[in-house]
């Protein structure tokens, strides 16, 4: 993620982290109570995709990549554009401004 960051950014960044471990989960290894670092080699690029403002479908292309060239298994499109949606929502409340 960078060596300075906010700690908004810090808490979209682990938020992220969970929504690849949770709920893209392409394998399969969270209702097994899998290692929660599985997904985490991915986290800086699709960190880098959704908080630089990628499109929803740049981003699940980018998972869609990830599904077929590294872990040889394949989600829904419309799963990895569900967790894109999620991903950019999870961003913009983590930096909503508090009031």
């Amino acid at each position: 993620m960078g060596t300075k960051s906010s700690a908004a950014d810090a808490g979209a960044y682990e938020a992220l982290d969970r929504l690849l471990y949770r709920e893209w989960d392409p394998i399969g290894i969270y209702p097994l109570d899998g290692p929660d670092d599985e997904y985490r080699a991915y986290l800086p690029e699709f960190w880098q995709l959704v908080a630089g403002g990628a499109d929803e479908l740049a981003i699940a292309e980018y998972l869609g990549s990830v599904e077929r060239e590294r872990l040889c298994v394949e989600t829904s499109f419309e799963h990895r554009l569900d967790i894109s949606r999620k991903a950019r929502a999870l961003l913009a409340a983590w930096r909503m401004p508090v009031r």
